[in-house]
C-alpha cells in the first residue's frame, strides 16, 4: 500500500512538472520570435569586376538620376536593364579586393518596421585558386521591390575550394 501511495504521488509530481515545463517553454517561444516583417523581393541586374574607388559600397538607389551617377564609377559585364523606380530601387554593392576570383552575391533582403537589411556574402577565393593578381572591384547590382526605410548592409564572407 506504501508502495501504491508513493506511485501516485511520484506520477502527480511527472504531471505537474510537465504542465509546468510546457507552460514556460510556450512563453519562451512567443518571445523568440524576432524574425522580419517581410522579405523584399529582388533580382540581380548586372556584376563586374571592375570599378573606380577603392571603398567598399553599399547604398541604396531610389531615383534615374541616382544610379546612372553610380554605373560611372562601375564597368558591368552586360548593360544595366531599365528599372521601373515607382516600383523597385536598386542596391549597389561593390567590395574592393587585392586580386581577382572575388563574387558578391546578395543573399536575402528583409524589413523590419523600418529597417530594412540587405544580406550579402563575399565569396572569398581559396588557396588552391588560380586568380589575376591585380586590384578588383567584385560587385553586383540588385533591383529590390522598392520600400522606405533605413538600409544596413550585412556582409558574411564565404571561402570556395577550386579543386586545382
Amino acid at each position: 500500500m506504501f508502495a501504491t501511495q508513493v506511485m501516485k504521488q511520484l506520477l502527480q509530481t511527472i504531471i505537474f512538472a510537465s504542465l509546468l515545463f510546457s507552460l514556460t517553454a510556450c512563453e519562451e517561444a512567443a518571445e523568440l520570435d524576432d524574425g522580419p516583417d517581410d522579405v523584399l523581393a529582388f533580382e540581380a541586374i548586372a556584376i563586374g569586376h571592375v570599378g573606380l574607388g577603392r571603398d567598399t559600397v553599399e547604398v541604396i538607389l531610389r531615383s534615374q538620376t541616382e544610379l546612372d551617377e553610380a554605373l560611372e564609377r562601375f564597368t558591368t559585364l552586360e548593360a544595366v536593364p531599365e528599372v521601373d523606380f515607382e516600383q523597385y530601387m536598386v542596391g549597389v554593392i561593390a567590395v574592393p579586393t587585392e586580386s581577382g576570383g572575388y563574387i558578391v552575391e546578395v543573399k536575402s533582403v528583409e524589413q523590419t518596421g523600418d529597417e530594412i537589411t540587405v544580406h550579402y556574402v563575399l565569396n572569398v577565393p581559396a588557396q588552391d585558386c588560380i586568380t589575376v593578381q591585380a586590384l578588383s572591384l567584385p560587385h553586383q547590382i540588385v533591383q529590390i521591390r522598392r520600400s522606405e526605410g533605413n538600409v544596413t548592409f550585412v556582409q558574411e564572407r564565404d571561402r570556395y575550394l577550386c579543386g586545382m
